[in-house]
């Protein structure tokens, strides 16, 4: 049976209509996923943000301080952030007549941070989570010297200071650098002694040449030997611990 002219019109209207209509069916799976690219692409953003957000927070004194070290609060900070140029008070309280007699205060100054020092290892900071949620730690927390900062590490405690990233020189260089002195303290004949046994972060750094030389003057603000064990609060040192309970 013949089609009238007006049948195939509809026909073809109809055929067009359809083929319009699949026409758009990829249009519109590619503007859905365009929009899930969209989507994707600002999750990411807001991802590495925050984390570089978080990273830099991360570095700073503060979320040392938030996050798991809450006795730092006013007893580390203050150390930190005091102007080596005036008094000050260290982390047990005790009056520091040169705030840059600590090492802390003279980091501070030049910018540095507590990870600029303290960068923990993995078993370090195993070891103090677990000992922060025990509450099984001191207040002020215990004084650390090079061996117990290297300890995890795997490095030398001489080489925790005097290396390429902080103070670029060799023990001898350092020893020619105060020759000078009437008793120059990096002739290193004393093997036993290292850095922190003078140089302290968080009290006043004391002149241990004065345990056995009456004629050596300490730097402003330092204290002498029998000063620095006449302190109100004195921990005693982490080797000494070790030897303790060997």
């Amino acid at each position: 049976m013949a089609m009238s002219e007006e049948e195939k019109d509809a026909l073809t209207n109809q055929e067009a209509a359809e083929g319009a209509a699949d026409a758009k069916k990829p249009a519109s799976k590619l503007k859905g996923l365009s929009k899930k690219k969209k989507i994707l692409a600002g999750v990411l953003a807001l991802i590495v943000v925050v984390g570089v957000g978080f990273w830099s927070w991360h570095e700073t004194p503060e979320f040392c301080v938030s996050i798991c070290h809450k006795p730092m609060d006013s007893k580390y900070l203050d150390t930190l952030y005091a102007n080596p140029y005036e008094k000050a008070v260290d982390k047990w309280g005790n009056d520091v007549e040169y705030a840059g007699a600590m090492l802390a205060s003279l980091h501070g100054n030049m910018g540095k941070r507590c990870m600029a020092c303290h960068e923990p290892a993995i078993e370090e900071q195993v070891t103090e989570g677990l000992e922060w949620i025990a509450g099984n730690y001191m207040n002020p927390l215990s004084e650390r010297d090079l061996a117990r900062l290297v300890f995890y590490r795997h490095a030398g405690e001489t080489e925790f200071c005097l290396n390429a990233g902080c103070h670029n020189i060799t023990k001898s260089g350092l020893t020619e650098l105060t020759a000078n002195m009437s008793r120059n303290p990096h002739s290193w004949h004393h093997s036993e002694y290292t850095c922190s046994d003078c140089h302290k972060a968080h009290r006043a750094s004391v002149m241990i040449c004065t345990q056995c030389h009456d004629d050596v003057q300490s730097p402003r603000g330092w204290l002498t030997y029998d000063e620095a064990k006449n302190l109100d609060t004195q921990y005693m040192s982490w080797n000494e611990e070790q030897f303790l309970n060997s």
